[in-house]
């Protein structure tokens, strides 16, 4: 097995490790005992969705030879998802989380969360997270789509997201965030527009670093493929 598999399938074993530990060893975070627990916290849901997409990775090359065709369909939609929401995600979990917590932590993560989660189990959340996405990345070949449909892809995420929260507060009453809640109205909407317009330039820097120095992008620019060179006789 090569090296870069072996290494795809460990990261497919922390997430695992991870979203287990999350649920089963299960940790009496306050915000997961109101209504949808966990799943309304953007980083848990990140998480999640990296945990599919390293399971389905591993199983592929476990599995499917990749001369075959029905590994290049499978692997083309699993880069596609990826590129467009898993890694964007990922890098703003780790982004917004942590320029909140330098600003102002108690709107984010109070002291009293310390005795309720390990620091270790934090960074895991908001750190390893979008480390292990930008491996992913820079590590394995990926072919993106267009831009466009990258963009529009991480955009249709950001808005079912944000759909998301609205109805769990029109359902339990409560912010699944505290700042939610001290700020105003219409400062909900700037900040949950500013953040949403966040992740769609981190999906553009992230798609622009790939083009250049990604393996083999699929892409319009910075094009890494080696160029078949060829050789010309002279005629004397």
């Amino acid at each position: 097995m090569q090296l870069q598999s072996i290494l795809r399938h460990l990261l497919g074993i922390y997430h695992v490790y991870f979203i287990l530990y999350a649920t089963i060893w299960d940790i009496k975070h306050p915000n997961y005992l109101t209504y949808a627990g966990r799943w309304k916290t953007l980083t848990f849901v990140t998480c999640m969705i990296n945990c599919w997409y390293f399971i389905a990775s591993s199983l592929c090359d476990l599995i499917l030879p990749k001369t075959s065709s029905l590994y290049k369909v499978i692997r083309r939609h699993l880069d596609i998802i990826f590129g467009g929401v898993v890694c964007p995600a990922a890098v703003l979990v780790v982004v917004a989380f942590w320029s909140i917590y330098n600003y102002s932590r108690p709107l984010i993560w109070p002291l009293m969360m310390d005795e309720v989660i390990p620091p270790l189990y934090a960074h895991m959340m908001h750190s390893l997270l979008g480390v292990m996405a930008l491996l992913e990345l820079f590590t394995f070949e990926h072919h993106f789509a267009s831009y466009l449909k990258g963009f529009g892809l991480c955009l249709s995420y950001s808005i079912a997201y944000v759909s998301w929260l609205f109805f769990v507060k029109y359902k339990s009453g409560l912010w699944p965030y505290t700042l939610f809640s001290r700020i105003s109205e219409r400062g909900r909407y700037i900040f949950v527009g500013v953040v949403m317009g966040v992740m769609l330039v981190i999906y553009s820097i992230l798609y622009l670093l790939h083009a250049r120095f990604g393996k083999h992008p699929n892409t319009a620019i910075g094009n890494n493929t080696p160029r078949k060179v060829s050789k010309t006789r002279k005629i004397k």
